[in-house]
């Protein structure tokens, strides 16, 4: 392991250290008998408060661009965590949110793209076919979607389009320097 993983780590544990450490005092506290919301049903701004921290990372300690990923896949998380636990979904329903992962996963690597100066093909592609798999899977799950989208064939044409024609317009490019 190189120098710049190891402390790549080290924020990451950073990151999810201060959402442990605020959700074990906030156990503590109400054990002490501190009135606190309850737990079971506000668990997900944990996510929240990691994301806050990995956005703090990017933009005051390293200009690291994985630390803005990170955000957007805690953000993500939190979110979702709300739906459930706040009732707009339940866990039963998870055909409902389960194409919520690759969506915010692929999202996640996009902006990590982003951040890093779109210099890396891979993150692109990888985020962009998650977020248009995530789409689909919500697309064959709610009708409103399913009238507004086309279908899985054109979606995947489109998507192989575009990335094929960037992977190629990034080799003609790199090939004229």
């Amino acid at each position: 392991m190189t120098a710049a993983e190891a402390r790549q780590g080290s924020r990451v544990g950073l990151i999810i250290g201060v959402a442990a450490f605020a959700g074990g005092l906030w156990l503590l506290l109400n054990a002490m008998g501190v009135s606190l919301p309850e737990f079971k049903r506000l668990w997900p701004i944990l996510f929240l408060i990691a994301a806050a921290a990995a956005l703090v990372d990017y933009v005051f300690i390293k200009k690291v661009p994985s630390s803005m990923g990170w955000m957007v896949a805690f953000l993500g998380f939190g979110v979702l965590g709300f739906a459930v636990t706040l009732g707009y979904t339940d866990l039963g329903k998870i055909l409902d949110w389960l194409p919520s992962f690759p969506t915010i996963i692929g999202l996640a690597m996009l902006t990590t793209w982003l951040a890093a100066g779109r210099d890396s093909d891979n993150l692109a592609i990888a985020g962009g076919v998650l977020v248009a798999l995530g789409v689909l899977g919500f697309g064959a799950r709610f009708d409103w979607l399913q009238r507004i989208l086309p279908s899985a064939q054109v979606v995947w044409a489109v998507v192989l389009l575009a990335g094929g024609g960037f992977l190629v317009w990034r080799y003609v490019a790199g090939q004229r320097r």
